[in-house]
Formats: structure tokens, C-alpha cells, sequence
């Protein structure tokens, strides 16, 4: 389709299509959020197009974006608990269920943890370990201590030939389905709240 022809019309046949569309590792259609940020994206194209005056007008320009406010809320102790003693027979769901828990006791964002390789490991003058990198999203120098359960998470994956393919210290899976596998973790556990891992 060209640029020239993109229209109003078009941006709202596109919210439409959206909304109807299930995608194949969803359990059901994605929600409103979800569709604005696919159209935000779009969005920041179509405006960059048109600054640099490949298009003539901004058909965005009576575009109403209608984001739901959400609460996810934080899980108690108790819960990060159940999901630590959940079993598991998938090897994709045990994985997520790791790198969720890893999470929690990081802090660490989705994007950081992907990137963690072994090289991201330093002894802290504690004689602890500790992690030690930079933020994607700011680039600003962090460090981290390590508790015991994270290293333990750390040390089930130091043999997994899916993380020697890449050198890092976690198998790469997209942030999309981590936060997708997340809810049926979140079902099996018996955990009401929505789980998500953020991505920066």
C-alpha cells in the first residue's frame, strides 16, 4: 500500500481489524491496550513520514487514543511463593517461570536479563556475587546483589546448550511470549493477579 493512500479510514478499518484478530499463541483476542500500542507504533511511522513531507497530512490528526487504565498490582510472598513450588512439565513454562522468579529477585527488566551472559557476573567486596552491567534502556552503569535463589536460577541454565548458542546466562525467548506464558503460569499456580515481566 502506498503512503499517499493511507487514511483516516484506513487507521480505523486497521483498530478494527485489530480487535478482531487472535493471534496463535493467544488464548483469545488481544485487549484495547494492547491494540492502541500495535497502533502507536504505526502512528510513529506515519508521523515520521509525514515531517520529512512524504505525505502530505497526518491522517492521525482525529485519532483518539483510548487506553483502559490497569492495575497489575505486586504479588505477596505468599504467591511468589506458590509460583516457586509450582511444578511444571513444560520445559517453555518452567523456563518463563525462572526467568519471571529471577526477576523478582533483581529487579532486573526483560530486556537486561536477556542480555546477562557470564561476563555480567562480578565478586562484590561483600565476596557476594553480584551483577554488574548497564541499562539498555539509559545506559546508566547498575549493579545488582545476588541472593541465593537467583544464583540458583542462574546455575540450573549454565549447562543449556540454548543459552551457549548466544553466550548468555538465560535461554532468549521474546518478551511477547514471556508475558503470554506468564498467564497460564499465573492460572496453574492459582495467582488472580496479572504477571508481567517489563520489557525496559
Amino acid at each position: 500500500m502506498e503512503l499517499s493512500l493511507l487514511d483516516y479510514k484506513f487507521i480505523l478499518g486497521f483498530e478494527n481489524f485489530l480487535r478482531g484478530h487472535k493471534p496463535s499463541h493467544y488464548q483469545k483476542q488481544i485487549g484495547n491496550n494492547a491494540v492502541m500500542k500495535h497502533i502507536q507504533r504505526l502512528r510513529r511511522m506515519v508521523t515520521l513520514a509525514y515531517d520529512i513531507e512524504w505525505i502530505g497530512q497526518d491522517p492521525f490528526r482525529k485519532f483518539k487514543q483510548k487506553l483502559i487504565p490497569t492495575n497489575r498490582g505486586h504479588l505477596t510472598g505468599k504467591e511468589l511463593e506458590l509460583l516457586e513450588e509450582l511444578t511444571l512439565h513444560s520445559l517453555r513454562l518452567r523456563t518463563v517461570k525462572d526467568l519471571f522468579v529471577f526477576s523478582c529477585y533483581t529487579g532486573i527488566s526483560y530486556i537486561d536479563m536477556m542480555l546477562l551472559s557470564e561476563g555480567s557476573l562480578v565478586m562484590g567486596l561483600d565476596k557476594r556475587m553480584w551483577i554488574a552491567n548497564k541499562r539498555q534502556k539509559t545506559r546508566n552503569p547498575v549493579k545488582i546483589p545476588l541472593l541465593s535463589k537467583a544464583l540458583n536460577i542462574i546455575k540450573i541454565y549454565r549447562e543449556d546448550k540454548r543459552c551457549q548458542i548466544y553466550g548468555t546466562l538465560f535461554p532468549k525467548i521474546s518478551n511477547q511470549k514471556v508475558n503470554a506464558y506468564l498467564k497460564e503460569i499465573a492460572i496453574a499456580a492459582g495467582i488472580q493477579k496479572k504477571s508481567h515481566l517489563s520489557h525496559g
